[in-house]
């Protein structure tokens, strides 16, 4: 019955290692921190995502009303580590027949003298699924989060955006601190250096955002490695050891470039005067140069 439970970990799992095994770890790990005979166990393993996928949303709010294909939305259930529903999750278990509760609570059947579970294991919400919608933008996403499952800006670690109608990636993203996997292929980002705002999410390890204009661009995936230091996995594709240098090299010059063009352009925009004043100081110091040559003829 525990390996009934294990079967719905977290998707990226399967990218990672065994499903299985990586949940099968975490209960260990949970195990070993007790170990009183009798005394029931609260264990916390990643749950199923909330797929609210080929839903035809328009917007962020419409995720409060409608229902997911999979996966236990927030709302009968207390978060982790609260019992606010009142009833015993032992019991509230046994109604549940070691399946999923009213509450988001699932019981490892193992059994003592007393026939009572010694484990219940609590699963949360980590991974959610909004693809294949028509959003064209991600306003309030951590409010209309927060109403379908616990603490989104601390538990998300994986959101799949794909095939909507995005055409930046939005500063709204960034609210989520510990995303490791963020899918955002198939929608219309056309702003390359919109992939510089991912820099401040330090756990990304995975990105995809192959089917967008930028894609098409000659130094697309050189940038984004480059860019993205923390990497490990873009558009499905492994990143290899040889990449990260090349690219770490690439946009080390390609940032000296860019900044020469920007002075560049600078000064050719300037009037002889502005140009005068960028090369050789204010007005006040020119007039005292002229004074100083004057008395010097």
């Amino acid at each position: 019955q525990v390996n009934n439970v294990l079967t719905s970990a977290h998707p990226l799992a399967t990218r990672l290692g065994s499903r299985r095994s990586w949940a099968m770890q975490a209960v260990h790990r949970a195990s070993s921190m007790t170990g009183v005979a009798g005394v029931e166990t609260h264990l916390v393993a990643s749950g199923p995502p909330l797929d609210y996928s080929f839903k035809e949303l328009r917007s962020c709010a419409e995720i409060e009303t409608e229902e997911p294909r999979s996966g236990v939305k927030r709302g009968g259930g207390p978060a982790v580590g609260s019992n606010e529903s009142g009833k015993d999750p032992g019991a509230e278990a046994d109604d549940a027949e070691g399946g999923a509760t009213a509450s988001g609570v699932l019981v490892a059947r193992s059994m003592g003298s007393t026939g009572k579970p010694k484990k219940v294991m609590r699963l949360v919400t980590i991974s959610i699924k909004l693809n294949n919608n028509m959003l064209d933008t991600l306003s309030g996403l951590q409010p209309s989060l927060e109403s379908v499952m616990h603490s989104p800006i601390m538990n998300l670690q994986w959101i799949d955006l794909s095939f909507n109608q995005l055409t930046t990636i939005e500063p709204e993203l960034l609210r989520f601190m510990n995303l490791k996997a963020l899918y955002l292929h198939g929608n219309c980002i056309k702003n390359l250096s919109s992939v510089d705002r991912l820099k401040k999410l330090p756990k990304l390890l995975s990105l995809t955002l192959n089917g967008n204009p930028i894609e098409s661009t000659r130094i697309y995936r050189v940038y984004v490695i480059g860019t993205l230091s923390s990497l490990r996995s873009l558009d499905h594709s492994t990143i290899t050891a040889d990449e990260v240098a090349g690219a770490a090299s690439w946009i080390k010059g390609h940032i000296e470039r860019a900044k020469k063009r920007a002075e560049e352009r600078k000064f050719a925009s300037m009037d002889e005067d502005e140009l005068f004043e960028a090369l050789v100081g204010p007005r006040s110091t020119r007039q005292v140069m002229a004074s100083y040559s004057t008395s010097s003829a």
